[in-house]
């Protein structure tokens, strides 16, 4: 059975209330359905997306939800997507509008950084609440990294809406790090709305060498760790990355060419002269 939708107006009253029962104050960042809703890109939303800097500002927006009628969600009920999401915690009214709370990562992945929190907007406030609103931009990024059904669709809707390519692409970059290639998530979205759709970004181009050159970096980076820890062989190095001989040799070739590993009897190490 097909969840409701619920309108702005809800989705601001129920801000509303939560926050006239907050005790300290809360900044509150919107970041999904709901906040593409105050840009004017859907009429209606199943849950509201928000997410915080700091653990202590979600705790205590969820006691606020606890008092104001919403109970949490089982993890078994819900779908594979959802669960997917490894949101900090899912709360729910007796009306079936759902509170996905995210404390500083989004999905493991993107985190509430410096930057986007320059850009958001100052939405509304309610008792202790202040509720910013992502950028469109932002909002884009974010959802390039999530799995939903309504996902895909909602990524159509805000790169028709003149976004600043620029804006993400630098977004994304920063938000690269050693567990995640963020470049990676965002061009198979890309991808998708150019082959399904005929909808080509201005920076579609650039992010394949982009994101190939950031997993080779991975790649070598990982590498040195393993061999730095133990010497061993390629067979070994392959069963630890779980991958084909043809990822691994090429970075091995490099490495060995530049000096930073070397050949042993058992296979690979460490040069321990750089």
């Amino acid at each position: 059975m097909a969840r409701v939708r619920f309108d702005g107006g809800y989705v601001s009253s129920e801000l509303i209330k939560v926050g006239n029962t907050l005790t300290t104050p809360v900044n509150l960042y919107l970041i999904g359905g709901a906040a593409m809703i105050r840009y004017g890109l859907k009429a209606a939303t199943k849950d509201i997306d928000v997410l915080f800097s700091t653990h202590e500002e979600a705790v205590e927006l969820v006691r606020a939800h606890r008092k104001s009628g919403y109970h949490p969600i089982q993890t078994s009920r819900l779908t594979p997507d959802y669960q997917a999401m490894f949101a900090t915690q899912i709360l729910e009214n007796a009306d079936g509008f759902r509170w996905d709370v995210f404390h500083e990562f989004v999905c493991r992945k993107l985190i509430l950084s410096p930057d986007m929190i320059r850009r958001a907007k100052s939405l509304q406030k309610a008792g202790h609440l202040m509720v910013w609103l992502i950028s469109k931009e932002d909002i884009f990024l974010l959802k390039s990294v999530t799995e939903r059904d309504d996902d895909v669709m909602d990524l159509l809707m805000l790169a028709r809406s003149k976004l600043d390519w620029d804006a993400v692409l630098k977004e994304c970059l920063n938000q690269s790090r050693d567990d995640f290639i963020c470049e990676i998530d965002l061009y198979d979205r890309l991808d998708v709305l150019k082959t399904s759709y005929g909808l080509e970004t201005s920076i579609y181009g650039r992010i394949p060498k982009i994101a190939q050159d950031q997993m080779e970096k991975w790649i070598e980076d990982r590498i040195l760790r393993e061999l730095d820890a133990t010497p061993t062989g390629l067979e070994n190095l392959l069963k630890r990355f779980g991958c084909e001989k043809e990822t691994l040799l090429p970075s091995l070739a490099r490495l060995e060419k530049i000096g930073r590993i070397k050949r042993v009897r058992d296979g690979y190490a460490v040069n321990e002269k750089i």
